[in-house]
């Protein structure tokens, strides 16, 4: 669009980018050699969800090529940083317990910050320390907001911290191009890595067994859309039985099918449970980058998912998945009956999902992170 001030103005200096802007040359220039690092990682809460399981992978695959971590996390009741359900170690953990202690004071030297939740921004900009913002996703980068003035002052604070002088790096493109729009500013993408020993696929017999996984109370999983396209599916494949991996206990009334909730196993039990079906169902509005479809593709599990934005990251619908729109309970029901009734479809889409799972390792994805660390320590004052 054409500028509308006078010609006059035009011929004046340029004004200086804003900070935050020039935070974003980092991702323009050359990675610095690379070097073992003091890294301080900031953690949000101790639930488990996608985004802490990454966040605390980080901190373990990167003591493990030889960088130094530390975990902080400010919280008045937290034993230590780390949350109780991983087995993850940090080289120190710091928790704090008092609303007056200072992020300087408590960490006075690091080679780089990485945050993961943009409301601990604030602090940490002005702690004297190089700062990545690592952006996730969640609800209001995809617009969802809630009602009122919480949701007001939630989207105040978040375009607030968008315009902080720290770089900012997107679980995937999608992310990133949302923030981009946002903000006007340039993102880097850092994208997530799968234990792919870990999940893998071992080539049980066959049956029609259906997996999810999530949690009933996050509206935008769309759980009432994947129980719907279950028991239309169910009308074609009258064998067919779903289990539920949740964080709290499911009922589902009156279900046609034979139905098992599991209810927050242990981590290292996640592999086997997705290795013991044969079709995993994902029906969400929005994501940033989905761990359950990429983790049952790398453990040779067809996968019938929405398209919600960062899956297509790595989802290619007719390729390695079956995909509808979100909501579309039909087309996710037939997709998922086809893959249950058809096993060369299944078995073509078992394959491909693994080798697209292949491209995310864990070492790809640290070579990433590591250029995007070392990137970030070019703002030490």
């Amino acid at each position: 669009m054409p500028s509308l001030r006078p010609h006059a103005d035009r011929l004046s200096p340029p004004e200086p980018p804003p900070p935050a802007h020039r935070a974003d040359d980092v991702w323009s220039r050359p990675v610095p050699p690379r070097r073992p690092l003091d890294v301080t990682y900031v953690l949000p809460h101790h639930h488990v969800t996608g985004g802490m399981k990454i966040l605390v992978e980080h901190v373990r695959r990167l003591r493990a090529r030889g960088h130094r971590v530390r975990t902080v996390i400010r919280s008045p009741v937290a034993e230590r940083a780390l949350p109780p359900w991983t087995d993850v170690a940090a080289d120190e953990e710091i928790v704090l317990r008092d609303p007056g202690q200072r992020a300087r004071r408590a960490v006075p030297h690091t080679d780089v910050v990485v945050v993961g939740w943009f409301q601990n921004l604030f602090e940490w900009a002005v702690a004297g320390h190089p700062v990545l913002s690592f952006e996730q996703g969640h609800e209001l980068v995809f617009g969802d907001v809630p009602p009122g003035p919480r949701g007001a002052e939630l989207e105040a604070q978040f375009d607030a911290a968008l315009r902080l002088p720290v770089p900012m790096a997107a679980v995937s493109p999608h992310v990133g191009g949302l923030l981009a729009r946002r903000s006007g500013r340039r993102i880097g993408v850092v994208v997530n890595g799968i234990d792919l020993e870990a999940f893998r696929p071992d080539g049980h017999p066959r049956r029609q067994r259906v997996l999810l996984v999530g949690n009933p109370s996050l509206g935008f999983k769309d759980f009432p859309t994947a129980l719907e396209a279950v028991r239309r599916a169910h009308a074609r494949v009258p064998g067919l039985e779903l289990t539920w991996v949740s964080q709290v206990p499911v009922r589902i009334p009156a279900a046609p099918f034979p139905f098992a909730n599991v209810v927050s196993p242990p981590q290292g039990e996640l592999p086997a449970l997705y290795r013991a079906h044969d079709a995993f169902l994902f029906t969400s509005r929005y994501e940033s980058f989905p761990l359950p479809p990429i983790e049952a593709m790398a453990s040779g599990v067809p996968v019938i998912t929405t398209d919600c934005g960062g899956v297509t990251t790595y989802a290619r619908p007719g390729w390695n998945c079956a995909m509808a729109p979100p909501g579309s309970a039909a087309a996710l029901g037939d997709a998922l009956a086809t893959v249950l009734l058809d096993p060369a479809c299944a078995r073509t889409l078992a394959e491909r999902g693994r080798a697209t799972a292949e491209r995310f390792s864990w070492d790809a994805a640290l070579d990433q992170l590591e250029a995007a660390l070392l990137r970030t320590t070019l703002l030490r004052r």
